[in-house]
This record gives C-alpha cells, sequence and structure tokens, in this order.
C-alpha cells in the first residue's frame, strides 16, 4: 500500500513538473525584432545580374559574407563592407589578388577557388553598392 502510494505521488510531481516545464516554454515568445531598415544591407536582385555575376554572388554569400557584411545591428563587420567603390578605389587586379593571396586578418582563397571564380566575385561587387542613402 505504501508502494502505492510513493507511485501515485511520484507520478503527481513528474505532471506537475512537465505541467510547469510546458507553461514556461509557453511564455518565452520568438524574440523580437529591433532591427530597422536601414540596418539592412541591399544585396543585388538576382533578376537584375548575369549568369557570371549570380555565380559571383552566390560564391560571396558563402565564402566572404561572414566576414565583409554585418550580421546584426549590433554587429560590425570583421572586414570592410565591400561593393564597387571598393573595387573603384582599390583596382580590380587589387582586389583579385586580395581575394587570391588574402593578407594578414584574412585567409587567401588561391586553393579553395578557381581564377574563373574569383573573377565572379569581383564582376559581383562592381553591381554592389553599400553607399549610405540618407
Amino acid at each position: 500500500m505504501k508502494v502505492l502510494a510513493l507511485l501515485l505521488c511520484g507520478l503527481l510531481f513528474a505532471g506537475v513538473a512537465q505541467a510547469q516545464t510546458a507553461e514556461s516554454s509557453k511564455k518565452q515568445s520568438a524574440p523580437v525584432s529591433t532591427r530597422s531598415t536601414g540596418d539592412v544591407v541591399p544585396l543585388p536582385s538576382i533578376k537584375t545580374l548575369t549568369t557570371a555575376q549570380a555565380a559571383g554572388k552566390k560564391l560571396f554569400v558563402q565564402k566572404c559574407s561572414v566576414c565583409h557584411l554585418p550580421a546584426l545591428p549590433s554587429y560590425t563587420a570583421y572586414g570592410p563592407l565591400l561593393d564597387n567603390n571598393v573595387v573603384a578605389d582599390r583596382g580590380e587586379e587589387s582586389v583579385r589578388e586580395r581575394i587570391e593571396r588574402g593578407s594578414a586578418k584574412m585567409p587567401g582563397f588561391q586553393y579553395q577557388l578557381t581564377l574563373v571564380e574569383i573573377e565572379e566575385i569581383v564582376g559581383y561587387l562592381k553591381t554592389m553598392d553599400l553607399a549610405k542613402k540618407d
């Protein structure tokens, strides 16, 4: 009889604990985003790009965006924001070489990307304009 009473008490406590867990998980709603439209980095639509530029966009998002685009409003990009202004200021050949060879802070991609893929990334960068328009 005592065993049965203990078993029922155990089940009662287990049910209460499960109800509390379910209730607390319902209270935790999805975090509210405080991101404003000014925080979003606009990338060119794939509809406006050539085939090579679209391939460059895909490679840029896969290989470069983690460091060269801000992920959150509270997060600043690790590397400089890359767009057509950077390509114009530094020159296409310099940008190609930086992608291939890297720098002290950036890994080189000479063993991960072909020369054609590097050219596609540079072509895509020339379509981007991240200048702040206030």
